[in-house]
């Protein structure tokens, strides 16, 4: 049979999608009411399909998996039950955990730890939540939706934070409890009706509290974040009870996540203060670094201010700090520090304390424009960029209000958003943290390391391997892909110990980076397998050689 479909008979259909196109265009630009923002489920598909394709282009590469410190995140979730040595504890001290407990279940998957698609899920959930709490924002703030668009697409056309978000680094978890906890306090701060404490509470103090929990940045915004609520209670009320009151609501959980990782710390190594000066804390790592005078921006704030700006520059984009900077100006002139205006300030704190990290010492960061030059650690900068993209919204609705010139800007505006997101599609190396990405990738090809890592999981079947891979370029288990109970490691603790001493009752492999450890600083970076069974004459007779590349050997042991 065959059916005819006349122009009558399909009209409804076309004027019913049409409707439902209209209806979500419309809600882009409603008015935030109560708990409820139009336009956020647009916003979070959107962001959803962005985040789907990026981790296809990334995991189909292999570029995902470049970062050391990304396989390191993601062996961290993986051992806490994949290991000789399971437990807790394994979480460690070097980072802060929430990065790592969210992984957990998806880690649990040998083929999602592997490709790194564990840390993709959750990176596409974080890219999820950063765009719709940036858009929240500027719904609250009362941005009309033109603005509210173009702070979307600052994020979603970023390809630095499209590219971090794919990757197991704290930085998204990070992005996102902020952008949850700024969204909260802009409905507490513009609600027309005086939210209670534990409303506060939930939706500011629980995210604040992640954010604390997943690195640094995090316990800064607790500090500021209080005075702000406390600054918009005495507004509001002109009562120092409750502006007391409201400032203590939203810091309680924060206050308790660091007081949770301090007791941890104590707990497990006796020092409440581990992280911060402990064997493989930032402050070790960075030493020799800084011995070797080549943290030249340490106290000096005209160097600091160069090189973090050119950080920004180089992973937010040049029209995007232009157009945030254009609305800083306009977020002053306009609103000055109203209840509206702090909100946005406030998120400019991160700028703040990354810069004052740099100039003090406490963080490492280089690029094309530094000294010295090369890349390192530009992700660092990548919490700035909603920050950016949200005073770029105030920049847009304040030219769009204007009539005379609404149209041109707007277009102007989309011309160079669009252009920036040509410019960086013909090369993506323009951005620092996709250049340091393909540095580290070069690295591995001609050291031999992507290769070691292929040479043992194709050849691995059964029979433990002895392995430092704390050492400098073995973090890189997640792309070797065999599991972590067959590994014995620093993670392991005695078990290392003991494998070590007596190698062939232990391990059928050996696997060791050989590189000159004479430079290497006190951070334990030196691989103490290497150190240790070299000097061991029954090693070499008790193991063959099966692979030397670069400075990278496995040994399989004799009659195996």
């Amino acid at each position: 049979m065959v059916v005819v479909h006349t122009q009558e008979a399909l009209e409804p259909e076309r004027t019913g999608l049409n409707n439902w196109l209209l209806q979500r265009w419309v809600s882009l630009g409603a008015t935030a009411g109560g708990r409820k923002v139009p336009g956020t489920l647009v916003v979070a598909c959107a962001a959803l399909v962005v985040g789907v394709i990026a981790c296809v282009i990334t995991t189909s590469s292999g570029i995902n998996l470049a970062y050391s410190d990304a396989q390191s995140h993601l062996t961290i979730a993986r051992r806490i039950f994949d290991s000789k040595a399971p437990g807790f504890t394994q979480l460690g001290t070097v980072w802060l955990p929430i990065p790592t407990l969210l992984l957990l279940p998806f880690v649990q998957s040998l083929w999602l730890w592997h490709t790194g698609w564990a840390a993709c899920i959750l990176g596409i959930l974080c890219l999820m939540v950063t765009v719709v709490g940036v858009y929240r924002i500027a719904a609250r703030i009362g941005l009309n939706r033109a603005g509210r668009i173009v702070s979307v697409l600052l994020i979603l056309l970023n390809p630095s934070i499209l590219y971090i978000y794919t990757t197991a680094s704290t930085e998204p978890v990070l992005i996102a409890c902020m952008m949850g906890c700024f969204a909260g306090l802009a409905r507490w701060i513009t609600s027309k009706r005086n939210l209670s404490a534990g409303e506060l509470m939930v939706f500011g103090g629980i995210p604040a509290a992640g954010a604390t929990l997943s690195r640094y940045e995090g316990w800064v915004l607790v500090v500021t974040g209080t005075l702000v609520v406390m600054l918009v209670g005495w507004r509001r009320k002109r009562s120092l009870k409750y502006s007391v009151k409201m400032g203590a609501a939203f810091a309680v959980l924060p206050a308790l996540a660091i007081a949770w990782w301090l007791a941890y710390n104590f707990a497990v190594y006796s020092n409440p203060l581990e992280f911060m000066f402990g064997q493989y804390s930032a402050y070790n790592l960075q030493k020799a670094t800084a011995d070797a005078g080549l943290l030249a921006y340490t106290h000096n704030l005209g160097l600091s201010l160069w090189t973090y700006n050119w950080s920004v520059v180089e992973t937010a984009g040049l029209v995007t700090v232009l157009l945030g900077g254009a609305g800083a100006i306009v977020l002053a002139w306009r609103r000055g520090l109203s209840n509206e205006a702090v909100i946005v300030w406030l998120m400019g704190g991160t700028y703040g304390f990354l810069l004052l990290s740099l100039y003090l010492g406490q963080t490492h960061m280089n690029n094309d424009h530094s000294f010295p030059s090369n890349w390192f650690n530009g992700r660092f900068a990548l919490a700035v960029i909603p920050w950016l993209a949200v005073l770029a919204a105030v920049l847009v609705d304040a030219l769009r209000r204007v009539k005379a010139v609404a149209a041109v800007s707007l277009a102007v505006i989309g011309v160079a958003i669009f252009g920036q997101s040509l410019w960086w599609s013909q090369d993506l190396s323009r951005s620092s943290v996709i250049a340091e990405a393909q540095g580290y990738v070069r690295f591995k090809s001609e050291s031999g390391e992507a290769d070691a890592a292929a040479f043992l999981r194709e050849n691995y079947e059964g029979g433990g391997v002895l392995m430092d891979e704390s050492a400098a370029g073995s973090a890189l288990l997640p792309e070797i892909g065999i599991p972590l109970a067959d590994y014995y490691n620093r993670s392991t603790g005695d078990l290392f110990d003991q494998a070590i001493a007596r190698p062939s009752t232990h391990a059928q492999w050996v696997f060791v980076s050989a590189a000159d450890a004479s430079g290497l600083n006190e951070a334990g970076v030196a691989d103490l397998v290497w150190e240790a069974l070299r000097e061991n004459p029954a090693f070499a007779t008790g193991y063959r050689l099966a692979f030397s590349e670069g400075t990278y050997r496995i040994f399989e042991r004799v009659g195996s």
